[in-house]
């Protein structure tokens, strides 16, 4: 397994195998691409472009796929895949990102949610190409995926919600194809709460069944303006990564908003002593082996 943290700013973390950035986020925001880090870029999750451009955004009969839409409750404001311009745009700055990093992490590279998109671009697309409505949003999404990976010398990851009964109704995602494509999968759970720690193990045993490409997950410590009353606790997350790691998959990411808040996670990992030795009987030693790896760095 590999063990990596997944940060909301530009920093190395000692302690881990690799180190992702977010460098281009859903809300639009947009840092500076880093050499000695994966990138990870948003790509049709866009709240700037979606202000500055609102006839991309996405439709459906529910309404646009924007923050305040509360049949969705979005989080995050989703052009539309089919807006050639932007399609374009976010293309030719992946390929930029990927001459700089060590690799590309891809983010919302899907539809919004059910029902979407149905304007008047996806609507003429959709009946001109003969497909069934579920069967046009999948070629729609795995053709990114495929103009992308042309594009890209260095490996792409591709992110993934975690409700995999479903990510072909809801979103478009063909895993079979993607699977194709990608180099690895991250399937993001974030939760303010991972006291039901059965459920992610669940997810996390069904993508490792379902992909061939390593599979890795990404856990949640704390994000921006996050309260610090509301985030999963320290017991919490080294219980689930134990759980979640016994199931066979590849490497597990740690979600941040800063360097810092990552160090007394790993500090306070570090000080679970009697949680450590009863998880010696879970059955997923490379996470005590990281603590332990922890232990020797912060004497």
């Amino acid at each position: 397994m590999k063990f990596g943290t997944f940060l909301f700013e530009p920093k190395k973390v000692e302690g881990f195998d690799f180190d992702l950035y977010i460098l281009k986020q859903e809300n639009g925001k947009l840092g500076t691409s880093q050499i000695d880090m994966y990138n990870q870029i948003a790509c049709f999750g866009d709240s700037v472009t979606a202000t500055k451009h609102p006839d991309w955004v996405s439709e459906s009969k529910l309404g646009l796929a924007k923050r305040g839409n509360n049949r969705y409750n979005f989080l995050w404001d989703t052009l539309c895949p089919t807006v050639e311009e932007y399609r374009q745009h976010i293309l030719d700055y992946i390929t930029e990102v990927d001459k700089i990093g060590l690799g590309i992490f891809l983010s919302t590279i899907h539809f919004a949610d059910h029902g979407y998109c149905t304007c008047k671009r996806c609507n003429r697309k959709w009946k001109a190409s003969g497909l069934e409505w579920l069967d046009w949003r999948k070629k729609i999404v795995t053709e990114f995926v495929m103009d992308v990976k042309e594009r890209v010398k260095k490996p792409l990851t591709i992110g993934l919600p975690p409700h995999v009964a479903n990510l072909d109704e809801c979103c478009g995602l063909d895993l079979n194809s993607l699977d194709s494509y990608a180099d690895a999968f991250n399937v993001v759970m974030c939760s303010q709460n991972y006291a039901t720690a059965c459920y992610w193990e669940m997810l996390a045993r069904a993508f490792k069944k379902i992909l061939k490409k390593p599979v890795y997950v990404s856990l949640y410590i704390c994000g921006p303006g996050d309260d610090p009353r509301r985030i999963p606790t320290v017991d919490e997350l080294l219980k689930l990564s134990v759980r979640v790691g016994r199931n066979g998959i590849d490497g597990i990411l740690f979600i941040s908003d800063t360097a810092e808040r990552v160090r007394e996670f790993q500090k306070a990992a570090v000080e679970r002593v009697g949680l450590r030795d009863e998880l010696k009987t879970y059955g997923c030693q490379p996470v005590l082996d990281l603590v332990d790896k922890w232990e020797k760095i912060l004497k």
